[in-house]
């Protein structure tokens, strides 16, 4: 909604994220679907993306908080490999 704040849930470089994966394996549950795509403007895309946002108009964008462009595409591969118990247990997300 135009007027709203663009971050309204914090990402936490990640750590928001890679959370939900962490309770996803605490439940039991062996598969994600992460469907972000379309989120780009909101800074929730799961796709490489430029750190330079577009100013002006009337659409808001969030940068990436500093993190490299394809971050959340490695955190979104490490989160499938916690769920299939290729990764240990982890308090923080994979660093960038």
């Amino acid at each position: 909604m135009y007027g709203a704040p663009a971050a309204k849930i914090p990402r936490l470089h990640g750590r928001f994220l890679w959370s939900q994966f962490q309770a996803a394996k605490r439940a039991g549950a062996s598969m994600i679907y992460v469907a972000m795509f379309d989120e780009v403007d909101e800074g929730t895309a799961i796709f490489k993306c430029s750190n330079e946002v577009p100013v002006g108009g009337k659409s808001q964008f969030i940068g990436f908080e500093g993190l490299p462009s394809d971050y959340y595409l490695k955190l979104v591969g490490a989160g499938a490999k916690l769920l299939r118990g290729e990764l240990s247990w982890k308090d923080t997300p994979p660093s960038p």
